[in-house]
């Protein structure tokens, strides 16, 4: 029976829905409904206790010893390299860019020759004691421009033109010669089904499925599968999206490329419960404006997308650690990447899985391995393919101390939480401003909020918005929104309810100035609980722009009447309303003009609010200006009551700290010296950190709790620990890459 043959008549056929919406009781969308939503499982399943705590390391497909040809594999070879590492589980690359094991559905290796390779790793492992879970395409597989033209039973598989013609590589990424694929049809979606069938027949652990929501990895297709099915579930004809002002069509494409992710994701995910596997999925391509919001509630867990710099990597860990916690999932993130660099560089670095069995480790894997674990997450070492040639002198150390670190950290990071003074919430929302062909910075002046606060030892979490709920609300000092564009009525209302009995607020710039469908909203949607009214959209950038305090106030620390402080280049025109009270303008040098107000205190019930009108992180994030950063914690400061912080350290800036509370109630805090030299802003490129000598750290202990002893983790000794006003002193003789500080309490 050929392939086609075989997936019309196989049982997922039977189940596939020509218009998944329908099932739901969704007619035609246009863009105002909420988007499909994932949710937990309930079908009873387990995942296995060891999964949330695996030291996982990556094998590639992409690479050699299996392609682009098939001749060195062993798999007894690859287990053993497993173990050097340090690692206990394998994820293994059987479906990339061939199937490397007989599959039915996705193109075999023309020199697998009867082999299996996922059943000689599993027999491997198993004797090893290694667990395995094999990794999937989802939406990004790999077949050469031309290659369906001569494999038929695939052409259902290719992304089309409105012409009917195959059209778009992976030309970004360096792979020119790779063609998109149909991510959408019928027949891709059902062979997707039946890999999933096909990996769970083996012994293996669970499946991972690779950009699920990966955007990047497809485009809109024209094929007369997605020309049905698109009518089917929006009443539109495809063709209206050729015209890329058609926001409606846009729109109702999106809602319908979620349904069918939706619906695949949750399909696929009763394949692999029902054969007693767990599930675990790529989640970085999921925050962003058009892809499915709720995707990392659906499997057992998901991978966070790295950031170069460490101060992102950072913000986007203790995001995806806040995204797992509420449902025990399990968040892993790179320990180890793709390439020397980033997207951008010079060519030395494409295509990006050139390097995965060349590229040798440093520094770098320690300080990113220690900052993963700081956000609490699992690190996923990228890739074993550089340990089983062995190439380079002691690429394999870093890699090794990380995951021995990780053993002895166990049990103080299982079921660990940070200590905040300030949590970031990024919204989702904002990124809906797509919908209007706006532009939102929210994630980006996140970033450098969050840098802001890293630099001033300020604990720090971050949370996104689709996880705030009035609870939680309740256990937090403070939270910032920073540049929050879009802010629903129902986020509007918990926030004003919290604020109203004592929490405090601080936004900045454009923050509720749309809805949550990237509408304009006048005056605002917080417009009562900020005491500002906004009046559109942001003036044009001026340069040589200052904050003017008008008055001496708490919220601005040091600064008062006659003091000029760097401020933003752009701002939102806004007028105080209420009792709400302008403590700074802005005031522009050059044409010796006030801008409007920039910084507006409201007290709103019991608690505080403070908005800032233009972007202090932004500039921040840029210019490293101290007096940004003073100025936004003297804010964060006022708004925490002038509250202690939880933890102080002296060291040099760029020395971050992340406190942590065990789940027994002790104190863990990591200090990463990220001081150094990089030979380049953006990539991984060769960093030198600069050993630091004699730091100190002051921890705040809890209410009633004396210290029992203090441990140095990754030095291997206690030290003495004196008590003053509340913090355990611990002094730090060396510090290099990192230290991690356990504050065992009485």
């Amino acid at each position: 029976m050929d392939r086609r043959a075989f997936l019309i008549t196989s049982a997922g056929v039977a189940a596939f829905s020509a218009s998944p919406a329908a099932s739901r009781g969704e007619g035609a969308i246009a863009g105002d409904g909420p988007l499909p939503e994932g949710q937990p499982a309930s079908d009873g399943y387990q995942p296995p206790s060891w999964l949330r705590y695996s030291r996982t390391i990556y094998f590639d497909g992409k690479t050699p010893p299996v392609y682009p040809h098939l001749r060195e594999f062993d798999a007894g070879r690859l287990v053993k390299v497993a173990i050097q590492l340090g690692g206990d589980t394998i994820r293994f690359e059987p479906v990339s860019n061939w199937a490397y094991y007989p599959s039915k559905a996705f193109p075999v290796c023309p020199e697998l020759n009867g082999r299996d390779l996922i059943d000689e790793v599993s027999r491997e492992c198993r004797k090893a004691g290694v667990h395995i879970y094999c990794y999937s395409k989802f939406g990004n597989p790999s077949m050469v421009v031309g290659w369906a033209d001569s494999h038929p039973e695939y052409a259902d598989w290719v992304l089309r033109g409105p012409d009917g013609k195959p059209y778009g590589t992976y030309n970004n990424l360096g792979w020119n010669q790779i063609q998109k694929p149909c991510s959408t049809s019928d027949a891709y979606r059902q062979g997707i089904r039946q890999v999933t069938r096909e990996l769970c027949a083996h012994d293996i652990d669970g499946v991972y499925f690779d950009a699920p929501s990966g955007w990047g990895y497809t485009d809109i297709c024209y094929c007369p599968s997605c020309r049905k099915n698109f009518l089917a579930f929006s009443g539109m004809d495809l063709d209206r999206l050729q015209n890329k002002e058609d926001m409606e069509a846009r729109i109702a494409w999106f809602h319908w490329w979620n349904q069918v992710n939706l619906d695949e994701l949750e399909a696929c995910r009763k394949i692999i419960h029902e054969s007693g596997k767990f599930m675990l999925c790529h989640n970085g391509d999921t925050w962003m404006g058009f892809a499915l919001r709720g995707q990392y509630r659906i499997p057992e867990g998901f991978m966070v997308e790295h950031s170069p710099q460490i101060y992102t990597r950072l913000m986007t860990g203790l995001m995806g650690a806040s995204m797992a916690r509420p449902y025990h999932k399990v968040a892993q993130m790179y320990l180890g990447s793709y390439c020397v660099s980033n997207f951008g560089q010079p060519p030395h670095c494409q295509p990006w899985g050139l390097h995965d069995a060349t590229m040798e480790d440093g520094d770098e894997i320690l300080m990113e391995g220690f900052t993963n674990l700081a956000c609490g997450n699992l690190p996923l070492y990228a890739t074993l393919n550089r340990g089983y040639y062995g190439s380079g002198s002691g690429s394999d150390r870093p890699v090794r101390e990380v995951f021995d670190v990780m053993r002895r950290v166990e049990v103080l990071l299982k079921d660990s939480a940070p200590v905040p003074y300030i949590t970031v919430v990024p919204t989702w929302e904002a990124l809906q401003v797509w919908r209007t062909n706006r532009k939102t910075w929210n994630v980006e002046m996140s970033q450098g909020f969050a840098l802001a606060m890293l630099d001033e030892r300020l604990s720090l979490d971050v949370c996104p918005s689709t996880e705030v709920t009035a609870r939680w609300l309740g256990s937090q000092r403070v939270i910032a929104l920073c540049g929050a564009t879009g802010v629903s009525a129902g986020q509007a209302r918990i926030l004003a309810d919290w604020v109203r009995e004592g929490g405090s607020l601080l936004a900045t710039y454009d923050t509720g100035l749309c809805d949550e469908l990237g509408r304009l909203k006048p005056g605002g949607m917080l417009q009562e609980l900020l005491g500002v009214e906004m009046k559109g959209e942001p003036l044009a950038s001026l340069s040589e722009c200052y904050y003017r305090p008008k008055e001496s106030h708490p919220a601005l620390g040091d600064y008062g009447p006659g003091t000029r402080l760097m401020g933003d280049t752009q701002l939102l025109p806004v007028a105080a309303v209420g009792e709400a009270k302008v403590l700074a303008d802005c005031w522009n040098l050059g044409l010796d003009e006030v801008r409007g107000p920039a910084i507006i205190a409201n007290n709103y019930g019991k608690g505080r609010t403070l908005y800032v009108s233009g972007s202090l992180e932004a500039h921040y994030a840029s210019s490293r200006v101290v007096s940004l950063r003073r100025l936004l914690a003297s804010m964060v400061s006022y708004l925490a009551y002038d509250a202690p912080p939880p933890f102080t350290t002296t060291a040099p800036r760029g020395v971050y700290g992340v406190l942590r509370q065990a789940a027994n109630g002790d104190r863990v805090l990591w200090l990463l010296a990220n001081v150094g030299f990089k030979d380049a802003d953006i990539g991984r490129m060769r960093q030198e950190f600069v050993p630091l000598s004699h730091v100190q750290a002051k921890i705040q202990l809890p209410s009633g709790r004396g210290v029992k002893k203090v441990h140095l983790i990754r030095a291997g000794r206690s030290v003495a620990a004196p008590v003053e006003n509340g913090y355990v002193v611990v002094e730090i003789p060396s510090l290099h890459v990192a230290e991690i500080v356990h504050v065992e309490l009485a």
